[in-house]
C-alpha cells in the first residue's frame, strides 16, 4: 500500500498535485497573518467582577455578572477570545463610589471594557449604565419564619418540626433602619405533599424592598419516618354514670388498631382511652356507642374493632 502511494506521488500528475497543495498551504498562511491585523466587529459576553470592596461595605445588589459587548477587535484578539481567552472587565470599586452608591456611566463601562480588551474600539456595552447602592451598616440579624406546609404519605409520619439550616440572618437595607412591621424573615411559601422519606428543599428568603439578605435562601429538611402497625387491647371505661348505678360492657375490652411513627413513646400511646358514655344510651337500644378519647396527633388510620359493645345497667347496694 505505501509502496502504491511512493509511486503515485513520483508520477507527474502527483508532483502536480502536491505543488498545487504547497501553494494551497501558503496561501493559507498569508491569509491568516494578513486577517490577525484587520479589525472586526465581534460580539461577546465580557465576566464583570467588583474589586477592592471594604470589608465595612456591603453591596445592597450585586449587580450584573457579565457585559455584552459589541466591539471592533483586530483578528489576532479575536482569535483568543474564541478559543476561550475572554478578559474580565474588573470595577474598582474606590473610584466610582459616591453617596453610598455605585454609580458607573456608559462612558465610565466603554472605558473599562476598551482597557480590560487591549484597546478595542467599543460601540455597544450592554447594560449602558450600572447603580448599585451599598451600606457601611453592620445590618440587623432576624430570625427565620418558616412558611410551609408538608404532609406525609399515608405510610409515614413528619417528626418534628421542619430543621432550618440556619435560623437567623443578616439584613442590609439603605440607610439604618427596618420598616415597624418586619420583626422576622420570611421564606417564600412552600407546599410539599405525600412525602415518604426524610426530605431537603432549598427555599428563597424574602426581604423588604431594597435590601439585601445574607443568606439569601435556606435549606429546609423535613424528617420522616415510617409508620409501624400496632394493636392493643384497652379496657372499655364507663362515663358520666350517675351514682348508685353501675354501667358493664360486652365485651368488657375492645382492639384498638392504628398506625404510630417507630419513635414514638408510649407516654402518648398510653393516654389512649375507649369510653362508653351513659348519656348516650338509648332506651331502645341494646349497644352502647364507644368512642376513643386521648389519641396524640402522630397516630394514623386508628380505629376500635367495634363501635359499639351490650351493656348492662346494674343497680349498687
Amino acid at each position: 500500500m505505501i509502496k502504491k502511494i511512493i509511486i503515485a506521488l513520483r508520477s507527474p500528475r502527483g508532483r502536480d498535485t502536491m505543488m498545487f497543495m504547497l501553494f494551497v498551504v501558503i496561501s493559507t498562511i498569508l491569509w491568516s497573518v494578513m486577517s490577525l491585523g484587520d479589525e472586526q466587529q465581534y460580539d461577546v459576553r465580557l465576566p464583570l467582577k467588583i474589586t477592592h470592596i471594604p470589608d465595612s461595605v456591603t453591596l445592597i445588589s450585586l449587580g450584573p455578572d457579565a457585559l455584552s459587548v459589541s466591539m471592533n477587535v483586530k483578528g489576532s484578539q479575536l482569535l483568543k477570545m474564541a478559543v476561550g481567552q475572554v478578559p474580565t472587565v474588573n470595577i474598582d470599586f474606590r473610584g466610582y463610589r459616591s453617596k453610598n452608591m455605585l454609580h458607573l456611566s456608559s462612558a465610565d463601562l466603554k472605558g473599562i471594557v476598551r482597557n480590560a480588551t487591549g484597546g478595542s474600539l467599543v460601540s455597544f456595552v450592554y447594560p449602558d449604565s450600572i447603580s448599585i447602592p451599598y451600606t457601611s451598616h453592620r445590618g440587623f440579624r432576624l430570625p427565620v419564619k418558616v412558611e410551609v406546609k408538608a404532609t406525609s404519605g399515608p405510610q409515614a409520619s413528619l417528626v418534628g418540626r421542619p430543621k432550618l439550616s440556619v435560623d437567623t440572618v443578616s439584613v442590609f437595607v439603605i440607610g439604618s433602619d427596618l420598616p415597624e412591621d418586619y420583626l422576622a424573615v420570611p421564606t417564600e411559601a412552600l407546599r410539599l405533599s405525600g412525602i415518604e422519606t426524610t426530605t431537603t428543599r432549598r427555599v428563597k428568603l424574602l426581604g423588604p424592598a431594597g435590601s439585601r439578605l445574607i443568606p439569601d435562601s435556606v435549606d429546609i429538611t423535613f424528617e420522616v419516618e415510617p409508620l409501624l402497625f400496632k394493636n392493643r387491647k384497652l379496657v372499655v371505661e364507663p362515663i358520666n354514670v350517675p351514682e348508685g348505678i353501675k354501667l358493664i360492657t360486652f365485651p368488657a375490652q375492645i382492639d384498638v388498631i392504628y398506625m404510630a411513627p417507630a419513635s414514638q413513646s408510649q407516654n402518648g400511646e398510653n393516654q389512649l382511652k375507649v369510653v362508653a358514655d351513659y348519656n348516650s344510651i338509648q332506651p331502645e337500644s341494646k349497644n352502647v356507642k364507644l368512642h376513643l378519647t386521648g389519641v396524640p396527633e402522630e397516630l394514623r388510620n386508628i380505629h376500635l374493632s367495634a363501635d359499639s359493645a351490650e351493656y348492662l345497667i346494674e343497680k349498687v347496694l
